[in-house]
């Protein structure tokens, strides 16, 4: 059994033997070299997903700046890349390019140096100092889904809502082949949540219910990780509120009801001239645009309720868009794994230049890759927590949880692991790992368990060995661990 650092260990030594036996071959050898370079690097997370999806949208939520989308005159790139660092600066065709923020993203301004560029790689790079770049490369790309797999450790694949037609698009997301296509590196998000039941104030609400119904199905769960409902539109608006806009919110809010809902009922009621004074029609219509006439609604509910301050507001708007959920799955599923995702599709890169590629000097690499999938337990760990998440394997209730928390589910490291506190003392945390092993491995080894539950058991036993592993190599306890 292999944990994070063998398995990223291990996978550096295959990129570096195959590089070394690809090095004649130019295609093969250029895809290798760039792998082994990005194998150290932050999370490569995509946002993939159909036409006027959110996509965009989503991303500056996330960074928590209106920075999408680019504009490019001309020309839309591909795929547009968000790197930290230390100031702003843009990237396309290799030649740095000047950058401006407009209302709406940024602006890129080509010159005479990109005219006389070769056309190359449809893909534009942005470097910004963010808190959220510096572990996460966020790339927002309208590639079809199967090639934004190619560029990124992770996606969110964000739909409209999640239809038949979605499916086969997320079925070529999964892989290669064998272990490597367990779709840990995949999350759903259904971006119109605020339009559910016609943009109702519990339109969100309503929505999350729709998505776990969704992630519970079996084939849907197949598929991907999770399947989270979010408005990309409030969740950019709460990220980046603006006081003339609480200000509006809060003037509209004042005013009594009976007054205001009947404005509330379409978006050509609302932007009426004459009507709701306390803010003018252009300042009700620059609302729209920002919200979303959902999100008006939600804003003024929330304004009435508690939001009375920027900081409040934008908080609870926050929660309610279904970012905070969406925040918390990527960090618990996505950014605690990155070496594992990173290795994950690393091997996955490795594997299809070994099939492509084929040389008998490279024969026994191919085996060698499938003995590593298989034996990285932490790979089992993500799969489990797939199906787990999905509904599609159940353990005994009073099982769940722990089994879920053992496997990384609430955060990687071993005090989150035993669900320890931050004051746990090493002999505290070595009873919690005893005490794990031990329940876990009664419940592998008893006998009382259906064929695929006793399987889940013990891949959690490997993990509560995994923990000891860790905790040996901090310590050396008098007492084994059993």
């Amino acid at each position: 059994m292999i944990d994070d650092e063998d398995l990223q260990e291990r996978t550096h030594r295959l990129l570096a033997e195959a590089a070394h036996v690809y090095r004649g071959v130019p295609p093969a050898a250029a895809v290798l070299r760039a792998t082994v370079e990005g194998l150290a690097g932050p999370l490569r997370l995509a946002v993939a997903g159909p036409a006027q999806s959110g996509k965009s949208t989503l991303v500056s939520a996330l960074i928590g700046e209106q920075l999408a989308p680019v504009e490019l005159p001309g020309e839309q790139p591909e795929s547009v890349v968000y790197r930290d660092g230390t100031e702003p600066l843009a990237w396309w065709r290799d030649a740095e390019i000047p950058v401006a923020r407009t209302a709406y993203g940024l602006r890129l301004s080509p010159d005479a140096r990109h005219e006389r560029r070769q056309p190359g790689a449809s893909r534009a790079v942005i470097v910004w100092p963010s808190r959220v770049l510096r572990r996460t490369e966020l790339i927002d790309t309208r590639l079809p889904l199967v090639r934004a797999v190619e560029e990124a450790d992770a996606v969110l694949y964000v739909t409209p809502q999640l239809g038949d037609a979605d499916v086969p698009a997320l079925l070529t997301a999964r892989g290669p082949r064998g272990p490597i296509t367990a779709p840990v590196h995949l999350m759903v998000v259904l971006s119109r949540a605020d339009a559910t039941g016609g943009g109702r104030t519990d339109a969100l609400l309503t929505a999350k219910q729709a998505a776990r119904r969704r992630r519970r199905e079996p084939r849907i769960g197949a598929l991907c990780q999770d399947v989270l409902a979010v408005s990309p539109l409030i969740a950019a608006a709460a990220r980046t509120l603006t006081a003339d806009e609480f200000q509006a919110i809060t003037a509209l809010a004042a005013l009594p009801r009976a007054e205001s809902e009947p404005h509330l009922l379409s978006t050509d009621r609302f932007a009426a001239a004459g009507v709701l004074s306390p803010v003018d029609a252009p300042g009700r219509v620059r609302l729209l645009q920002r919200f979303g006439l959902g999100g008006v609604r939600l804003a003024l509910t929330l304004a009435r309720t508690g939001g009375d301050t920027p900081a409040a507001l934008a908080e609870r708007l926050q929660e309610h868009s279904g970012l905070k959920d969406l925040q918390s799955s990527i960090a618990g599923l996505f950014t605690a794994r990155r070496s594992v995702l990173r290795a994950r599709s690393a091997l996955a890169t490795l594997d299809h230049v070994l099939r492509t590629h084929r040389t008998p000097a490279a024969g026994h690499l191919l085996a060698q890759v499938e003995l590593l999938v298989a034996d990285a337990h932490e790979l089992r760990e993500l799969r489990l927590l797939s199906a787990l998440r999905a509904g599609r394997l159940n353990l005994p209730p009073e099982h769940g949880a722990d089994a879920r928390q053992l496997l990384g589910g609430a955060g990687v490291s071993i005090g989150e692991r035993l669900g320890m506190s931050p004051d746990a003392t090493a002999d505290d945390t070595w009873h919690a790992a005893r005490a794990a092993a031990g329940r876990w491995r009664d419940l592998a080894h008893g006998g009382t368990l259906p064929a695929a539950q006793r399987r889940a058991a013990e891949t959690v036993l490997r993990s509560c060995d995994m923990i000891a592993n860790r905790l040996d190599r901090l310590s050396s306890p008098a007492l084994p661990l059993g």
